[in-house]
């Protein structure tokens, strides 16, 4: 879930209509052409005068994207680090429910955070569940019962499986009348998705 924008893209001797998507890992344009170049295959990124120039492997693409040219260039040269996505930081309680990657693990562990030993106790930050199969995905009420109000829990689980699809993790979140409203990349394997208490339903708490 990035940053989209209607924009031309001049590529390859052609100018294209279309959209720009601004992941957190890669530049997407759907239009005339569909493409994807990760920040890795890009050599340089710079605004100039409301374009976007990227020098990529493919090649030089310009994309006009008027004022937003600059940021977009300032976040494609200074990506957020995996636990910034994961909005975990010192200040943040973080309980973890499963066996959780060992590299995301270690991660958070280094941001600062208050890392719990178990999962036990309440009104944690962000809570992280660890999930190979739907069987795994019935720990989502534990999970829920652990976060405080404006808390967030991100479903981690392996991409490309049959046995745990997108699907089936958004509809066990949307079955508790939780939403989604953020994914992130944590690996070439796996991917996350956050789900937070609606804030209508927080409301009605206080």
């Amino acid at each position: 879930m990035g940053q989209e924008i209607k924009t031309t893209l001049r590529f390859d001797g052609r100018i294209l209509e279309g959209t720009a998507l601004l992941e957190s890992d890669a530049l997407i344009f759907r239009g005339g052409a569909s493409l994807t170049v990760p920040f890795t295959e890009m050599f340089n990124a710079e605004a100039n005068s409301g374009w976007l120039e990227l020098k990529t492997a493919r090649g030089l693409l310009l994309l006009e994207l008027g004022p937003k040219a600059e940021t977009w260039a300032e976040k494609i040269k200074n990506p957020k680090a995996l636990v910034d996505k994961l909005g975990v930081d010192a200040q943040k309680k973080v309980a973890i429910i499963g066996k959780l990657d060992a590299d995301l693990r270690a991660d958070l562990v280094a941001s600062g955070a208050k890392v719990a030993k178990s999962a036990r106790g309440k009104d944690f930050d962000v809570v992280f569940l660890a999930a190979s199969s739907k069987k795994d995905l019935e720990k989502l009420p534990d999970a829920r019962a652990l976060i405080k109000d404006e808390g967030g829990i991100w479903i981690v689980y392996p991409k490309g499986r049959e046995e745990l699809r997108e699907r089936d993790v958004l509809t066990a979140g949307r079955t508790l009348s939780l939403t989604d409203n953020k994914v992130a990349k944590v690996s070439e394997e796996l991917t996350a998705v956050r789900f937070v208490v609606p804030v209508a339903q927080r409301q009605k708490k206080k």
